[in-house]
């Protein structure tokens, strides 16, 4: 377009900011680039607008992911704790351990017979098919215990 106007028109248009400032805005590329930038602003204004009207849904879905998060944290916790548990209970046991305590529970049984006889010969001997009763059962538990503790000393040598 340029090329066609007369070297008059041209020194006017360069000299004359209104004139230059009409002959821009009359081409039809800075039209094609105006409503492009009208468009593009449009469509930045309309998804802003998009954004903002979702914040709210998506700050309650952060804290909503927040709040599953320290959950899952607590569980992991927990199942850690329960596995631990787990792995204790289920291992062998320790023999020198458990001759340790099969021994405190013989001694215990063994009292505990001594007991019975002791108050059976104060109250001077009245049932003694009670008497029987229950000082057998002490000692098979005292013998069972101590039955126990041999099997394991056994086992370990």
């Amino acid at each position: 377009e340029l090329d066609d106007m007369a070297m008059p028109e041209l020194q006017k248009i360069v000299e004359d900011p209104v004139a230059l400032k009409s002959y821009v805005q009359n081409r039809t590329r800075v039209d094609t680039v105006r409503e492009l930038k009208e468009s593009i602003e449009k469509s930045n204004v309309d998804a802003a607008t998009a954004n903002l009207e979702k914040q709210d849904k998506v700050n309650l879905l952060c804290d909503e992911v927040e709040g599953l998060r320290k959950q899952l944290g607590e569980k992991v916790e927990r199942y850690q704790e329960l596995d631990r548990e787990r792995n204790a209970l289920t291992q062998p046991p320790d023999v020198d351990d458990a001759i340790r305590r099969l021994t405190v529970a013989k001694k215990n049984a063994d009292n505990e017979s001594e007991e019975i006889g002791d108050d059976w010969v104060e109250s001077r001997g009245s049932d003694v098919s009670d008497f029987v009763r229950k000082f057998m059962e002490s000692r098979l538990v005292y013998h069972t215990r101590a039955a126990k503790i041999e099997r394991l000393r056994n086992t370990m040598s």
